[in-house]
């Protein structure tokens, strides 16, 4: 898009209209387009492998993302009263030689990587979780249509009844899923073993990848949120991938920045708190408990002690209003979150981000898993010290189930709707909730 914005200029002004321009201030608006059509190609999934390397070059959604990003850098030129300055003129010279730019250029990297895929490169591997006939089938399909993925069998047994064979199938996949061994998994099995795709799935749904269902029915057990071609195929996408998984990076360096300002602007009321905790009570002045985090990974939460007692096990009862287990200090650090801030630590870690789902104690998450199929799916994204279900009115005690599938329903929106902005606005929220909560 540089390349097409420097053409344009030398062809339409230079040469053309014979008024020679410096190149300098034509090279940021160039540049600034190049970065949002990239953005508006990730989002619209243009950027992957798959897309580059389908049957079709799909110019419908390529000049799409490229109107956008040209209607935004415009529109942000007019704002700051610097569309003047450029010819109108380069501007529809260069979006007509960006249109033509973009499907050459495609073009000749779908045929490279093509090329690449025939002599083995580009390999990628894919889990498919199903019985043998139903596994086979699936991987001569893959070999047809995508010779560069590499299918990984695990096998459920021909009977239904035989659930011994299943676990160890599902038990060697969810492994392999949790060491980050595939991008994608897909189901298959018979059309008629809806009760199986829906254990199979429920087993499945709390890790990152993309789950892929195929299979040949009418109408599925459980939702889908749009379809792939496999060959001759369809695979219903019954679990896509995280918006904030494709944007890790992103989401990333906010959390660190975010989590480090924090920590160091913090430090004296934190270390103010350790020492009114230990004059106050005795124990410790961290409560440490066990959290499920992203694909089902265990980590140790870090709170400031506010409570006589630090229950990690089979039983834990949640804080209630009034609970005598509060100690006087715990009562004021609950009601200003103050006891949360060390939680900027595991943000640091790398085993929470500062929005996301709020983890629970683990005998609760399981509980709670039981009564709702969809709640482990939560756990596809790093948990969070606030998130979309506190800042609508979600906070601490879940005293009924209806108070369980709220958070749930709040929290599988955040994922499904994750950007920058939707963080940026949580954020600001919570200090909102907090400032109430506190008077």
């Amino acid at each position: 898009m540089i390349l097409a914005g420097g053409a344009a200029k030398i062809l339409y002004l230079d040469l053309a209209l014979g008024q020679p321009h410096e190149s300098f201030p034509y090279l940021v608006p160039a540049v600034l387009f190049a970065i949002a059509l990239h953005y508006c190609y990730k989002q619209l999934g243009l950027q992957s492998i798959d897309a580059l390397t389908g049957p079709t070059i799909g110019f419908g959604r390529i000049w799409a993302g490229l109107a956008i990003a040209f209607m935004a850098l415009l529109g942000a030129m007019y704002l700051l009263k610097i569309t003047e300055a450029y010819s109108r003129g380069w501007f529809l010279i260069w979006f007509v030689m960006s249109a033509g730019a973009l499907i050459v250029v495609r073009w000749a990297f779908a045929r490279g990587l093509h090329q690449l895929a025939a002599r083995g490169y580009l390999s990628r591997h894919i889990g498919v979780l199903g019985t043998r006939e139903c596994v086979e089938a699936l991987k001569g399909e893959f070999d047809k249509a995508m010779p560069y993925v590499i299918v990984d069998g695990y096998f459920l047994s021909d009977s239904n009844s035989d659930d011994a064979a299943d676990q160890e199938a599902i038990r060697r996949l969810l492994a392999a899923m949790q060491a980050g061994s595939f991008g994608k998994v897909a189901i298959a099995l018979p059309a008629g073993e809806k009760d199986r795709i829906r254990r199979a799935l429920r087993r499945l749904a709390p890790y990152a990848p993309e789950i892929l269902l195929c299979t040949d029915l009418l109408s599925s057990p459980v939702p889908i949120h749009g379809s792939t071609v496999i060959g001759t195929r369809r695979a219903d996408v019954v679990s896509p991938v995280p918006t904030s998984e494709r944007y890790r990076l992103e989401k990333r360096l906010f959390d660190v920045a975010a989590a480090a300002i924090g920590l160091a602007l913090l430090a004296p009321l934190l270390l103010l708190v350790a020492l009114v905790i230990k004059l106050d009570s005795s124990g410790p002045v961290f409560f440490r408990q066990r959290r499920y985090g992203r694909n089902n990974s265990v980590f140790r939460i870090f709170k400031f002690r506010t409570m006589t007692v630090a229950e990690d096990g089979e039983r834990v009862i949640q804080a209630m209003q009034n609970d005598p287990r509060v100690t006087r200090v715990g009562r004021f650090l609950r009601a200003t979150s103050i006891d949360e801030l060390p939680q900027l630590i595991n943000v640091l870690l790398g085993e929470m981000s500062i929005v996301g789902p709020r983890p629970h104690a683990l005998v609760h998450e399981e509980r709670f898993e039981d009564n709702f199929d969809l709640f482990s799916r939560r756990r596809r994204v790093l948990p969070g010290i606030t998130g979309w279900a506190q800042v609508n009115g979600y906070r601490g005690e879940t005293k009924t189930p209806e108070d369980v599938k709220k958070r749930m329903d709040y929290d599988l929106y955040y994922i499904d709707n994750w950007s920058i902005w939707l963080d940026l606005e949580i954020v600001v929220r919570t200090f909102g909730a907090v400032l109430r909560g506190a008077h």
